[in-house]
């Protein structure tokens, strides 16, 4: 009776085992096939602005990084701009309306060095080509550090002068990122990311000049003398050879000058280049 007893309930079992439509799934995490943690990184990009309302850039930047853990490095990187002037826009109101942006607005970058952080909070895989494991990791970056700036004087159509711009110095700056990386292996990597340059419009001076000194340039330039009384530091000869090219030159500082803003400008970049870990 016993036996019979264990045979029904062992049959039972096995029976509404075999009833069950629910699959078993087993989700298995891939551990990385390698890692950066305690790895060097560099990364050469090519850039250009992608809100050129009243500016373009386009250049190039170089950022070394160190991993100091799996999804968090310091980094450094450096940015040269060969291409900043004002816009078609700016230059066409300035030739034909004789209106010129105010100074936040004329504002250029020539070159940028920022230090920060690199934080990489998403990673995937991609089965792509038949297997192929594409791996995948989104980023945000951050930085702060000094730029090299200008403004553009005259628009490249003045028969005088051409396009000229006049040194502004140097100025704080600070940066956000996001982008994309993709492993091509375990050294080389593709990055794509938007970065938004932010650093303050407001200026007082061009070539070390102030607006009173600029307007004794133009004065003085005009009647073929040298500016008297000048401010300590104001360089008459940044702005061009004597005569109608420094009166002019000086005229344009002196109006950029006249309307001094304190807007912070955001200058958003898209970057494409290569990384090598190392």
């Amino acid at each position: 009776m016993r036996t019979l007893v264990l045979a029904s309930l062992v049959c039972g079992a096995a029976a509404a085992q075999q009833a069950d439509p629910d699959p078993v799934r087993v989700h298995v995490l891939e551990k990385r096939p390698f890692t950066e943690s305690g790895r060097w990184e560099l990364s050469f990009f090519g850039n250009t602005q992608v809100n050129p309302k009243f500016t373009v850039h386009t250049g190039v930047a170089a950022e070394v990084a160190y991993h100091l853990r799996e999804n968090l490095a310091a980094q450094v990187g450096v940015w040269y701009f060969p291409v900043s002037v004002q816009s078609a826009l700016s230059e066409e109101l300035l030739t034909k309306g004789r209106v010129a942006p105010e100074s936040a607005e004329a504002f250029l970058l020539r070159y940028a060095a920022l230090a920060g952080l690199e934080l990489m909070p998403v990673y995937g895989k991609l089965n792509v080509f038949d297997g192929k494991i594409l791996r995948l990791g989104m980023y945000l970056n951050a930085g702060l550090g000094a730029a090299k700036t200008r403004v553009q004087l005259r628009p490249s159509s003045d028969p005088s002068t051409g396009r000229t711009f006049g040194d502004t110095g140097f100025r704080p700056i600070a940066s956000l990122g996001l982008g994309l990386r993709v492993f091509l292996g375990e050294q080389l990597t593709v990055r794509v990311e938007l970065r938004d340059f932010a650093y303050s419009g407001y200026v007082s001076r061009v070539n070390g000049c102030n607006q009173a000194d600029a307007a004794k340039i133009e004065i003085a330039e005009a009647n073929g003398q040298t500016a008297t009384g000048l401010s300590p530091g104001c360089d008459e000869r940044a702005f061009g050879a004597p005569g109608a090219q420094a009166q002019l030159n000086a005229g344009a500082a002196k109006d950029l000058l006249a309307r001094p803003s304190a807007d912070v400008i955001n200058n958003i970049a898209f970057q494409a280049g290569v990384s090598w870990l190392f």
